[in-house]
């Protein structure tokens, strides 16, 4: 519909937070039909000019694909955002790429995962937002129970459930006290 317009930009990145929103509702294939157009885009080369600028949609085609389980593009178009995060000092972005990464990591990576969750909530404390922090603190969690550390795991549990009660966030509230009674399967 805005194909050729002034408006293309905007529906391609409204394509990308769509494609993340079907994966957190476990419709895989339209979140897959428009994150590989997306992917595809990205990884062109004329958008790669205006990568400093469209960051956070990388950043959230990055997370579909984690959510989708498909790490090899989720860490692909992560690292990319990475290094334009970077360049551009966004510095809450960042830290939710090195959550990303760090959700790729906890698959079998443990210390690079340690070391992605801690710089992201380093970045997060710092700047002072509690919602990326606490989704912090719980992909730590998430992290150290995969490890079979349950006193980490809690410990990080507990300060996720501490911000997201600060900042009245009760159904992240909810779905973390369920993870940590029980071993979680989908952390999305």
């Amino acid at each position: 519909m805005a194909q050729n317009t002034e408006h293309h930009r905007w529906a391609e990145k409204a394509s990308v937070c769509l494609a993340l929103v079907y994966s957190y509702l476990g419709l895989r294939d339209a979140s897959y039909q428009l994150a590989d157009v997306a992917y595809q885009n990205i990884t062109n080369a004329k958008l790669v000019e205006q990568t400093g600028r469209f960051v956070y949609f990388m950043q959230i085609l990055g997370q579909t694909y984690v959510n989708l389980g498909d790490f090899y593009k989720a860490n692909q178009i992560l690292q990319q955002a990475l290094t334009f995060a970077e360049e551009s000092h966004y510095m809450q972005v960042k830290a939710k790429i090195l959550n990303g990464l760090a959700e790729i990591h906890q698959q079998q990576a443990f210390a690079l995962a340690l070391t992605h969750h801690t710089e992201a909530i380093e970045l997060l404390d710092k700047i002072g937002a509690k919602c990326g922090l606490a989704e912090a603190y719980f992909q730590l969690g998430l992290t150290y129970q995969k490890m079979a550390k349950p006193d980490d795991s809690q410990m990080n549990f507990n300060r996720a459930i501490q911000l997201f009660t600060e900042i009245k966030a009760p159904k992240q509230v909810e779905k973390i006290s369920n993870c940590a009674a029980q071993a979680c399967v989908n952390h999305s």
